[in-house]
């Protein structure tokens, strides 16, 4: 694998896979003015261009180019709302009498981004109309998904007065303000001043790939300013909030948010991924094995980090009556480590998930680039970061385990209907 960039061009090259995979970032601050719009916005965009006038007509050239790939995500991420195009497309040099595949996605791409349905100083009012219904669907049904809707409610409420407590989902209220005129503000504000990242991926060549992109999209490629991505934004902690709300479940949620005050660029990340591990992220770690395997106190119960913003979240689902018996075997589990009770094999056993998962990971052209955007916040390659794992040892666990405080628990109850 070789990797290099230009400006903000970057590919990687490998004959690992038999497709070739490009994705075209716009990132900007996360906002909650614009949080909305810039979600609409990729769905948008997704539909249609000036070439190709229908979603339709967009899947069938798609299907020419031997059923190609392509899709757009708008994300929250730390500090930043970040709009990915993605294109996946076969490589023809595996086909025997195969168009330039490479070049045509790349078109189909540029013409998306650069030369939308825009006419007149607005998008097709029928398309933002569906969207935007659509986005509306998207968010309502976060509240019947009580997992996902108990985990965000808690997150909202644990950083209410900070930035992060921005939805990534987008907001109801806004879509009213938001229409095919005011969405082509957004897009012109996306193209000009959001951080640009391209990254190619497949049995590319650096010169030619770089070529052919400058010459599709017409971008501005040159570096801009790097946006930070890491929220570094803290509280002062004062006391614990405890809040709970009653629907008609019949399951209760518990969630617990911590501050773990250790982000990704921390020297202390690592084994915060460990203590991870051993605390609720797998099968083996403590919460699966003592919470939910011997005392059988719940269905599931797991712990997950924000590694952007140094939070961690528990979550489990359980009867009612058991919610003070967990919640007490939980904070049981956290002191236990931060005591050092706990053993070489839960040590092993942690550091072997992970370091699995990110081989796991290197096996497909998402993960890979994920796993290249993730090398360069931390500064090590994929072999570096193995061996940094591996010499994670238990007093780095207990060090970082005695820096998490708890922060905000939220239950979500059955009301007594549904109880009865």
């Amino acid at each position: 694998m070789q990797t290099n960039t230009t400006n903000h061009i970057t590919t990687i090259k490998t004959e690992k896979f038999k497709t070739t995979l490009i994705k075209v970032s716009f990132k900007a601050k996360l906002e909650r003015e614009t949080v909305t719009e810039r979600i609409l916005l990729a769905n948008v965009l997704r539909n249609s261009s000036q070439h190709f006038p229908s979603k339709k007509v967009l899947s069938a050239h798609l299907e020419v180019l031997y059923g190609a790939s392509l899709s757009v995500s708008a994300k929250k991420q730390g500090m930043l709302h970040t709009i990915s195009f993605y294109v996946q497309v076969v490589n023809e040099k595996f086909l025997k009498s195969a168009p330039p595949l490479f070049e045509e996605a790349l078109k189909v791409l540029g013409e998306l981004i650069m030369q939308p349905k825009i006419v007149a100083g607005a998008f097709d009012k029928e398309v933002v109309g569906l969207e935007a219904r659509l986005l509306k669907e998207d968010i309502e049904s976060i509240y019947d998904d009580k997992t996902t809707y108990a985990l965000k409610k808690m997150v909202a409420a644990m950083c209410e007065h900070e930035n992060f407590g921005v939805s990534g989902d987008g907001y109801i209220a806004d879509l009213a303000r938001i229409n095919e005129k005011t969405l082509v503000t957004t897009y012109e504000s996306m193209l000009n001043h959001d951080e640009l990242d391209i990254v190619i991926l497949g049995d590319v060549h650096h010169e030619t790939v770089t070529q052919l992109v400058e010459t599709n999209f017409k971008l501005n490629t040159k570096r801009r300013n790097v946006l930070p991505v890491v929220d570094k934004e803290e509280k002062q902690m004062r006391s614990i909030t405890t809040f709970e709300e009653a629907q008609q479940v019949n399951q209760t949620k518990l969630n617990m948010g911590y501050r773990t005050h250790t982000r990704i660029t921390d020297d202390d990340y690592l084994a915060m991924l460990v203590f991870n591990g051993m605390f609720g992220a797998f099968a083996h770690s403590k919460l699966f094995v003592n919470v939910r395997e011997k005392e059988s106190l719940c269905y599931y119960c797991a712990s997950q980090l924000d590694n952007f913003k140094g939070l961690m979240y528990v979550y489990s689902g359980l009867d009612v009556a058991q919610v003070d018996k967990a919640t007490k075997i939980i904070d049981a589990q956290l002191e236990a480590i931060c005591k050092g009770e706990m053993t070489e094999k839960e040590l092993l056993l942690a550091k072997k998930s992970i370091i699995n998962g990110k081989r796991e990971a290197l096996d497909s052209a998402s993960g890979m680039i994920a796993d290249l955007e993730m090398s360069a916040i931390l500064g090590i390659t994929a072999d570096e970061f193995i061996k940094k794992i591996e010499e994670i040892t238990l007093a780095d666990v207990i060090s970082v385990a005695k820096k998490i405080e708890k922060d905000t628990i939220f239950t979500l109850k059955p009301c007594k209907e549904a109880s009865a």
